[in-house]
């Protein structure tokens, strides 16, 4: 059965304003049930989405089911299953039940408008969501990351004018993708011809993992790897792609579940079986060849929706050294943070940071909950996505365990529910057909949570980003992100990283810089303090509009995982840790892996903000550090730096009842998994074999 909890197309009339919260709430008491306090009116109207607050109080329409009746289509989520006393409650208030879902505890319904706060009262309704047109004009990712703000669409000619992601490829190294189907076409090709412009299988030829599954008794599982071909079996990669780079103009769906760069060129680089399991070997066999292959395919993103457990510093860890070497080739490295943010048990577990997403140099990326909303003002971090700080460690010659300790991840991005591409005969939809969204053969449609799917909403912001100023070096394009990014209420920065993906913002900053940093750095003609501007250009207003919502950028950045920067200096001026191929972390810097000394690498009237966390470190809240550097708090260098040590997270910090601090991601054998599946209760796929016997996808 499929489920549909997405975002409401609002027809808005002329003249029309949506009333606020305190306008409503007198209006609506004539319809409201008997409430006996303010504030449980108030709670029962945040249960609902924005869009259902406003057919309560105004002449905005959603896409009414009876007009004459005033009824709406709504999806109703209640703490537990469904039950028969709940649907005849439905029944009597005058609505009728469409679907019950059998992946949520919920019913989408036809409802009367008089009745929707009644049901929000209810003590056993979590939450109320309008459902949605499928002919809608942008789909619910780009709107709720912004990147409907930097391109139109012609319906007309199918095509997009403005950043789509032309030019730019996009390695996805996963499961493979289904090149043929119908999110892959081409725009402007008369023929469609898929945009997967290159394919490489990594998986088949590793005997090794075939007789590991084989010792397993995963018989199965080891005939796959004999299959020879890159129509992604198992699922999971091909949505991936889909979620950075899709493109449904011309479907049923009608644009609505475009990727974040619908135009951009996927090279399909096959690391995952058709069960979700490669190993580390693999996974740096396929890096190898991106960077062999770079030049040939344009490529200069690459995305890593998987994990490798590891409990080395990312110094010596074989795989961490391979997306360096990737990033300091010029290449964007793009990975989920993993899925381990909540313990079996229920409680929060920081330090669970996996493999390669704990290398200072990777745009490492957790996941938000954007409720089904386009609205920016309700996103939260998911219970699922894995809190930083990096816990890979070395030991010293005295037997000393010394951790990393870096801050991670670098963004958020939405990670739940997300609707994409589904490839024909995927493993994962033939073993839980509830991921089944619509549609059929090559225009199917899945939906996955996971940070694995927040991570190609940053893949597909790169390239944009790419495509507006071809001159940007990997460090620098992280570094834009986390300076425009929204700050999470009530997040920390192991939890949100710098914050929410803002990709409005991110372009424009872009913009303003000189396009042609990548070339000088790698000519040596450019050098620490040289204007970063282009000519005639300032730097620009550090806020944006989102879906109606105004918001300030963070406006700070982490440099190497152990640094806080902030301050428009820092983009104003060349700085010397925008060369991809240094990382500084601490006392250690590194150019091209040698040991550098007495090196410049940030200029004066730079902030720094190591200060405002000294505190409460690692659990320092995102708005609060934001709000500081915004008042002043931060020190102005001015003599800049030249080594530093940085935050440091101490070895004996006590945690709070509730908190775990892991002591790094551990699985056996070096198996890489895809991170795509979360299921209700804290259970994750996570090693492509088991699942709980719960079918709840996401959170609510």
């Amino acid at each position: 059965m499929s489920m549909r909890i997405d975002r409401v197309v609002i027809r808005k009339f002329a003249g029309r304003k949506a009333l606020t919260l305190s306008l409503a709430l007198a209006l609506v008491s004539a319809l409201a049930p008997a409430f006996r306090t303010r504030a449980d009116q108030s709670a029962a109207l945040n249960k609902m989405s924005p869009a259902l607050q406003q057919a309560l109080t105004s002449n905005q329409s959603l896409v009414w089911h009876d007009p004459s009746k005033q009824t709406v289509r709504a999806l109703i989520q209640t703490y537990g299953p469904v039950s028969s006393t709940f649907i005849k409650a439905i029944k009597a208030a005058g609505g009728t039940v469409v679907r019950q879902f059998t992946s949520i505890n919920g019913v989408l319904v036809d409802l009367p408008i008089s009745q929707l706060l009644t049901f929000a009262a209810r003590t056993d309704v979590e939450r109320l969501s309008a459902d949605h047109l499928a002919q809608e004009t942008a789909s619910h990712l780009e709107v709720a990351t912004g990147a409907d703000t930097v391109r139109t669409y012609n319906s007309l000619l199918q095509s997009f004018s403005g950043l789509d992601g032309s030019g730019i490829g996009i390695a996805i190294l996963d499961s493979g993708i289904m090149a043929g189907h119908s999110e892959f076409g081409s725009l402007g090709n008369l023929l469609n011809l898929s945009r997967v412009t290159a394919k490489t299988d990594i998986i088949s030829t590793n005997t090794n993992l075939a007789q590991y599954l084989l010792d397993l008794g995963i018989l199965s599982t080891a005939l796959n790897l004999l299959g020879l071909n890159n129509d992604d079996g198992y699922g999971h990669g091909s949505h991936v792609a889909g979620t950075a780079a899709g493109r449904s103009i011309g479907t049923a769906t009608s644009r609505g579940f475009d990727g974040i760069a619908p135009n951009a060129n996927l090279i399909d680089v096959r690391v995952l079986n058709g069960r979700g399991l490669g190993q580390t070997s693999d996974v740096i066999a396929g890096i190898d060849w991106v960077i062999a292959n770079r030049a040939s395919y344009n490529i200069k993103v690459m995305n890593l929706s998987l994990s490798a457990a590891s409990a080395e510093t990312y110094v010596t860890d074989p795989l961490c050294r391979a997306v360096r070497r990737a990033a300091a080739a010029g290449i964007t490295v793009v990975a989920a943070a993993g899925n381990y943010g909540k313990t079996s048990a229920g409680l929060e577990q920081y330090g669970s940071i996996g493999s390669p997403g704990d290398d200072p140099t990777v745009i490492t990326v957790g996941a938000a909950n954007t409720h089904q909303t386009d609205s920016r003002a309700d996103e939260s971090v998911t219970y699922f996505s894995s809190r930083g700080p990096t816990r890979g460690y070395s030991i010293d010659s005295f037997g000393v365990k010394h951790h990393d300790n870096l801050l991670k991840p670098d963004l958020l991005a939405p990670g739940n529910r997300i609707i994409a591409t589904e490839s024909k005969g995927s493993w994962l939809v033939g073993q839980y057909p509830q991921l089944h969204y619509t549609g059929s053969g090559n225009t199917a449609f899945m939906q996955l949570s996971g940070t694995s799917i927040a991570s190609p909403v940053v893949a597909g912001a790169a390239a944009l980003l790419l495509q507006k100023n071809p001159g940007l070096t990997p460090p620098l394009i992280k570094a834009i992100l986390q300076y425009t990014a929204q700050q999470v209420t009530g997040a920390n920065i192991v939890q949100q990283g710098a914050g929410l993906l803002n990709i409005e913002g991110a372009v424009r900053l872009a913009g303003a810089l000189r396009t042609d940093v990548s070339t000088a750095i790698s000519k040596g003609t450019i050098k620490v303090g040289d204007s970063l501007l282009r000519s005639g250009a300032v730097m620009p207003t550090q806020s944006s509009t989102l879906a109606g919502q105004n918001f300030s950028w963070g406006s700070y950045i982490f440099a190497g995982g152990s640094h806080i920067l902030a301050g428009a200096e820092l983009f104003n001026r060349y700085q010397a840790i925008y060369n991809p191929a240094l990382v500084w972390v601490r006392d250690r810097v590194t150019i091209n892996e040698v040991p550098a000394t007495n090196t410049q690498l940030i200029t004066t009237k730079v902030i720094e903000a190591d200060a405002l966390a000294s505190s409460s470190g690692v659990f320092t809240n995102g708005a609060a550090l934001a709000g500081g550097i915004a008042s002043g708090q931060g020190i102005v260098l001015s003599v800049g730096i030249v080594l530093s040590e940085g935050i440091v997270l101490s070895e004996g910090i006590v945690l709070s009842e509730g908190i775990v601090l892991s002591e790094s991601v551990v699985s056996s054998g070096s198996v890489a998994a895809a991170e795509g599946i979360v299921l209700s209760e804290g259970i994750v796929l996570s090693e492509g074999i088991v699942l709980s016997e719960s079918s709840n996808l996401g959170e609510p």
